[in-house]
């Protein structure tokens, strides 16, 4: 293990299905100090793909920053000189192969067989994401927090957290946020998603080797994950250029333009890192998340943080979410973020917000 991740034990797990896993670890960091009164604290959730690996270097053999570095750190957004941030890995992380990324999923070893557990390993639901993040805060000592925050998926796991344990959650920040459950629409497309990954014919019903998993369907995955992240603007960047100067597309089906071919290239380097089987259980989770029949027991405060040009999940979900919120007799407020990035500018443009989310997180 090469990383800078500190590693919860959790042991046996019920998940809110009622079944149970063993062996139950994630690997979590955290950034400031936490105060002598422990009222310092802002829960971090990671967004899909991500982890808990949310700012500052990793370690000196992969100094790549968090991915919400830009936000988080002294002086910055989510200021570490006044907060302790505590980030940690959701159950059936992406990144399980990375081998710095510490989660107990369809990667991990089932002792009943001496594999992996595939596709035996059972559903899991963004309400179990939180559960085992509330064991860890416990474990740290912490019964209340200032906020939950996170972008994309992580703002799901920030709803649901101030409906699961109201008590700890005064305050929700969610940025590029699907709103209180994912739309059809938005369910469907991340259905789509996963579709290159199950036709992979390594795929093997989720019983794949892990020295020869379904590869080229995860990266085609990728390729479609990163593309719906990106906006118009990026893309046109590239216009129709070729990938490569002497082979024009328009000579021949083998030769590519420069967008595809990029986005292919990223996908697969990314497909390296990244487990198939956690992929596809990610989305299940995320297409299952809903909290609108629970908004009775809230007591948050909610911020939205929508991106102008975002094509996952555009900023009318979050407006919509602040009426619903709001119909419901709690506060909500939304400010929309400028970028021509898409989903992506949620982890790079959180400074726009800074006085208005420095006055969110200090408000009674």
């Amino acid at each position: 293990m090469n990383s800078n991740q500190q590693v919860f034990e959790l042991g046996e797990y019920r998940l809110t299905s009622g079944q149970t896993i063993q062996d139950v670890c994630i690997g979590y960091e955290t950034y400031g100090t936490l105060s002598g009164e422990k009222d310092n604290a802002i829960l971090v959730c990671h967004y899909f793909s991500g982890n808990a690996h949310a700012a500052g270097p990793a370690n000196d053999a992969d100094p790549q920053p968090g991915w919400w570095d830009s936000a988080i750190g002294p002086g910055k957004v989510l200021d570490t000189d006044r907060y302790f941030i505590v980030s940690g890995n959701s159950l059936a992380n992406l990144n399980a192969c990375d081998g710095c990324t510490v989660t107990t999923g369809p990667a991990s070893l089932n002792a009943a067989t001496g594999r992996a557990y595939g596709a035996d390993f059972p559903l899991v639901t963004v309400a179990d994401f939180v559960h085992v993040q509330k064991r860890l805060l416990e474990y740290l000592g912490i019964d209340r927090l200032v906020a939950v925050a996170g972008p994309s998926g992580g703002s799901a796991q920030a709803i649901q957290w101030s409906v699961e344990f109201p008590e700890m959650v005064p305050r929700v920040v969610a940025v590029i946020s699907p709103g209180l459950y994912v739309h059809p629409y938005a369910a469907a497309m991340m259905e789509c998603w996963t579709k290159p990954i199950l036709a992979d014919p390594a795929w093997k019903g989720g019983y794949y080797d892990a020295a020869h998993p379904p590869l080229e369907g995860l990266t085609q995955a990728l390729h479609l994950l990163t593309l719906t992240a990106l906006s118009y603007d990026v893309l046109s960047e590239f216009g129709y250029a070729p990938a490569e100067e002497k082979r024009p597309p328009s000579e021949s089906l083998a030769n590519e333009f420069k967008a595809d071919a990029m986005l292919n290239e990223i996908a697969r380097a990314r497909a390296q890192a990244l487990d198939a089987a956690s992929f596809v259980y990610m989305v299940r989770a995320f297409k299952l998340y809903d909290v609108r029949e629970r908004l009775h027991r809230a007591k948050a405060s909610y911020l939205f943080l929508p991106v102008e040009t975002d094509l996952v999940f555009p900023p009318h979900l979050s407006a919509a979410a602040v009426n619903e919120l709001r119909a419901a007799g709690l506060e909500a407020e939304l400010f929309m973020l400028k970028g021509n990035g898409g989903h992506l500018d949620g982890l790079t443009k959180l400074d726009q917000a800074h006085g208005v989310l420095g006055d969110f997180l200090s408000s009674c």
